[in-house]
């Protein structure tokens, strides 16, 4: 099921791209992604015009969506060698790094630290990584709750997850991966909706399962399944008993997984998310 829906969702992104419809960074992380499992032609002739264009549109984005161009420009460099690459990456880091320590939603601040952290691998600048965790225990500061989490909301909670689960691979300190399962596990007593497998929205528990925020959080369940697979990592760490985030994840995934490909480029977060489940690529 998973996989057929992934197939679905290359389609629809490729066939989105064909008309002309303006690249998100999902939708390229996506087919880079899958070229690099596949090499399959029609997803690199798909890739050069957009990721060119992407190039332009990165340079006018508004300031909430500078972390995910960051985010993909960097598995870009990783890959590509267009020398046009670091430089984006460069100039979004120091873009962001100019608004940490004001006031901005926590998602937003979260995901730009995460990318920044990742950025890392691509460029090198001294006091990157320690500036980028001033900021994380910032936020953390300013909006850790014991048992509670950074708040009540679903973006939240799973993109200040995310960054502590990269501060964690960065850095090598336990307690920001054990904070981010602390967060996902808050979370999932709050949210998580065992009759449809999914996250509901913060408004209507119960009642409705936004996508892109589901596929986000499978993206961090995933990451945390990876975590708990290493005897290592048991041993040192103080994990949740009974957590299943590998199922977590595969759950949200087969429960959108219908959905998925009628969401054209927006459904190109359900391939990131299947790919890091390892469910298809």
């Amino acid at each position: 099921m998973i996989g057929a829906a992934v197939e679905q969702v290359t389609v629809a992104v490729l066939d989105a791209l064909t008309r002309d419809e303006a690249p998100t960074s999902a939708a390229l992380r996506f087919l880079l992604r899958s070229y690099r499992a596949t090499g399959r032609d029609d997803i690199r002739d798909a890739i050069e015009p957009a990721l060119a264009r992407a190039l332009e549109l990165a340079r006018s984005a508004p300031p909430d969506d500078q972390p995910r161009w960051l985010l993909l420009f960097t598995e870009a460099a990783g890959m590509s060698g267009d020398d046009r690459l670091s430089p984006m990456v460069a100039d979004l880091v120091q873009h962001l790094r100019s608004t940490w320590g004001r006031d901005q939603s926590l998602d937003v601040v979260a995901t730009g630290v995460d990318a920044c952290l990742r950025a890392t691998d691509v460029v090198s600048i001294d006091d990157l990584i320690q500036s980028a965790i001033d900021e994380l225990e910032r936020i953390l500061g300013l909006a850790y709750q014991p048992g509670r989490g950074v708040s009540g909301k679903l973006a939240e909670q799973i993109a200040v997850a995310s960054a502590l689960i990269t501060a964690y691979h960065v850095t090598g300190r336990l307690p920001y991966s054990m904070l981010a399962e602390e967060l996902v596990q808050a979370s999932r007593r709050r949210l998580w909706d065992d009759e449809c497998g999914a996250f509901c929205s913060d408004a209507d528990v119960g009642r409705s399962k936004p996508f892109g925020l589901n596929c986000e959080a499978a993206i961090v369940l995933s990451r945390l399944a990876a975590l708990h697979r290493s005897a290592e990592y048991r041993d040192a760490a103080v994990i949740a008993p009974g957590a299943d985030y590998d199922g977590d994840a595969a759950r949200i995934l087969e429960s959108l997984a219908k959905d998925a490909p009628g969401y054209g480029l927006a459904g190109a977060v359900y391939g990131l998310a299947a790919a890091e489940q390892h469910s298809v690529l």
